[in-house]
């Protein structure tokens, strides 16, 4: 994480610094006074409901030394080296911005609407076997956790991978404004966001956001099956220096076998590496997430045994396509988030894992605009042409998703609980649960009931 003197920190962002010694030393940055360290640099932020600059003292009791300090928060606190800015959250953007200016590696973007923190950790899992890698952890990836991440990273960081969220135009622009790419990633086009957008074009064009800022004679790859990105690119006037690179159906980088599932992995074959891949996560959608981070790790020399070993050993971000055992019983934790084509691949995981009953219980996805009991409604569909044998709902949504259901049963519960009682019937035989909804309804707590930890 940053290491600098106070004056090296007031120097990056062009600032006065009050109250300091010339030798006192930051290590790391903190925006919570819960969690302050001695040696970090609180950084107090200004929210809705909280501002920051109010716990000063309790930050200093904490034998914290030093702060940012916006300027109109009068008076200045004392016996604390304070850098003075005009606005906190700014010069947290700021200071990340130089200091990453200040580091020598390569930096990897990804977005997408689906799929790009499962990319992530794998471009990480591969980069990491022969370089000094680091990655956004969880999903610090808006104007506030990106800036954060990048001051986590060591000075000798090598690849550093950075997840990039947003909920509207412009938001990818700005994270690139603090972190320009050398390579980045559109893992998918998906209906999340349409509420704020309008339409999956118009989502595209603001993930395309990260082509327009990727560094000159820089990579982007993006997902053929997502025809929405193909049609912006043709609208847009691409800089000739930057290599433009599709993966999927039809695409530079294609799968080129069917997608085997054994018991906890996947296995295939791709275009680019003429080998067997393991990837030890389930989904055809994982098997593509793969094509990307094999190019990239290709294109920048790493070996084609560290690819392999990365993606057999993957540690996948918690609540995405992890297969846990419960009694008799198989549960396909996809609980993090959910919209239509996301929870339309958690589906095909649950069908491509053998059993004799394949159970879904699922919630509601948010954020989909006037069409969302439609699309509620087109899951259900989909959830009984694939066979799924018993659909278990709740949330208001997924009424539609449960009447659209004919399978052997399906059921809509007002509360998790009532969800959970009956669910838990399925634990004494041996059966594949499926847990999804979007991150609101914290599904996971579903999860931990059937496995019995409740308070995980």
């Amino acid at each position: 994480m940053i290491d600098k003197t106070i004056q090296e920190i007031s120097a990056l962002l062009n600032a006065s610094c009050i109250q300091d010694s010339p030798d006192q030393r930051i290590h790391g940055v903190c925006i919570d006074s819960r969690e302050i360290q001695k040696d970090n640099l609180y950084i107090p932020l200004i929210g809705q409901k909280v501002d920051g600059h109010t716990f000063i003292e309790s930050v200093k009791e904490k034998g914290c030394r030093a702060s940012l300090w916006q300027k109109d928060h009068l008076p200045y606190p004392k016996e604390i080296a304070l850098v003075l800015v005009e606005d906190t959250l700014q010069a947290l953007q700021q200071l990340a911005k130089a200091y990453l200016n200040t580091l020598h590696c390569l930096v990897i973007g990804v977005t997408g609407s689906n799929g790009k923190t499962s990319c992530k950790d794998m471009l990480y899992s591969i980069f990491s076997q022969e370089k000094k890698t680091q990655k956004t952890q969880g999903n610090r990836n808006n104007e506030i956790g990106l800036p954060l991440t990048i001051l986590e990273f060591d000075s000798d960081v090598e690849v550093a991978i950075l997840e990039m969220g947003m909920e509207n135009k412009g938001e990818i622009d700005f994270l690139c404004s603090i972190a320009p790419p050398d390579i980045s990633i559109i893992t998918t086009i998906g209906s999340a966001h349409m509420e704020n957008l309008g339409g999956k074009k118009q989502i595209a064009q603001a993930k395309l956001e990260i082509l327009e800022n990727l560094k000159p004679g820089g990579l982007f790859l993006y997902d053929k099956d997502s025809p929405e990105i193909d049609d912006c690119l043709q609208e847009m006037n691409i800089d000739l220096t930057k290599k433009v690179v599709s993966f999927g159906t039809g695409g530079d980088i294609c799968l080129t076998s069917d997608v085997q599932t054994i018991e906890d992995h996947i296995e295939f074959t791709c275009s680019c590496l003429d080998e067997k891949i393991v990837v030890s996560t389930l989904g055809l959608v994982q098997a593509k997430n793969a094509l990307p981070c094999i190019y990239i790790a290709l294109q920048k020399g790493i070996h084609s045994s560290s690819i392999l070993e990365g993606l057999a050993h993957l540690d996948m971000t918690k609540m995405r396509m992890q297969l846990y055992s419960a009694q008799k019983a198989k549960i396909l934790d996809d609980s993090y988030k959910s919209n239509p084509e996301s929870a339309k691949a958690a589906i095909d995981a649950l069908m491509s894992l053998p059993s004799s009953l394949h159970v879904a219980c699922l919630s509601d996805m948010l954020d989909l605009g006037e069409e969302e009991l439609n699309l509620h409604a087109q899951i259900g569909a989909y959830a009984t042409q694939k066979g799924v044998d018993v659909l278990l709902g709740t949330g208001e949504r997924t009424k539609q998703t449960v009447a659209s259901f004919h399978g052997k049963s399906a059921l809509w519960f007002e509360t998790k609980e009532e969800m959970i009682k009956i669910a838990r019937t399925f634990l004494n035989q041996e059966c594949v649960i499926l847990v999804k909804g979007s991150r609101a309804m914290a599904m996971d707590e579903v999860v931990n009931a059937l496995r019995g930890n409740q308070n995980e």
